[in-house]
């Protein structure tokens, strides 16, 4: 839809944060933006040649629009040091949104959390992190309704500072395999099935 008009959005949010230890922290946010232009799914008009009637005819055509919706939640935080160079980390994310009129707002997860164990020091770092999102709206297959079940992912990295001017990194993603899951106004309706496989990156960083 070539007529679609950018997102704007107005965000009110407010955070408290407890450093109850160094490099540890306890948090809390609240959030509420309200979208305007909002990119949903619907459908348009737009006038199209037909050559049999040897006109032009407007049709209704299922097209991104452009509408309004709000999402509103809360935010927690927890980070911690534990001597030594370990640590670990964890956040979760309730967001309720939805479109005008009551409709999934798309990409919208009620759900989201992160738990991570770290290690670092002056030249070596490792992490292993464990992602989740909760299903979602994933917009429209042709003139059905698509939606992704809940995944959580695996994934770790490790880097080592081989001088001042040197570094190597290795990040490994999709440890356990996660199936991404597609289906159309429930479960018992699969649409497709998605399965990426364990990526590693390996870098190396150089500075003159």
């Amino acid at each position: 839809n070539p007529n679609l008009k950018p997102i704007r959005a107005t965000n009110l949010d407010a955070a408290f944060e407890y450093y109850f230890a160094p490099r540890s922290l306890g948090s809390l946010g609240l959030f509420h933006i309200d979208l305007n232009n909002y990119v949903s799914y619907g459908v348009s008009q737009a006038s199209y040649f037909n050559e049999q009637q040897k006109a032009f005819r407007t049709y209704n055509i299922s097209s991104p629009v452009n509408s309004k919706g709000k999402v509103q939640g809360f935010e927690l935080g927890y980070q911690q040091s534990f001597g030594g160079g370990f640590g670990a980390l964890a956040n979760y994310t309730y967001a309720d949104g939805e479109e005008k009129g009551g409709k999934q707002l798309v990409g919208n997860s009620k759900n989201t959390y992160n738990v991570a164990a770290y290690f670092e020091n002056d030249w070596l770092n490792a992490r292993v992190a464990y992602t989740y999102r909760s299903a979602f709206f994933n917009g429209l297959d042709r003139a059905s309704a698509q939606n992704q079940a809940a995944v959580g992912t695996v994934s770790a990295s490790f880097g080592v500072k081989i001088n001042d001017s040197m570094s190597l990194s290795l990040d490994l993603l999709n440890l356990n395999r996660p199936v991404l899951k597609y289906y159309a106004d429930n479960g018992d309706q699969p649409t497709a099935f998605y399965v990426n496989g364990r990526q590693a990156y390996l870098t190396l960083r150089a500075k003159l």
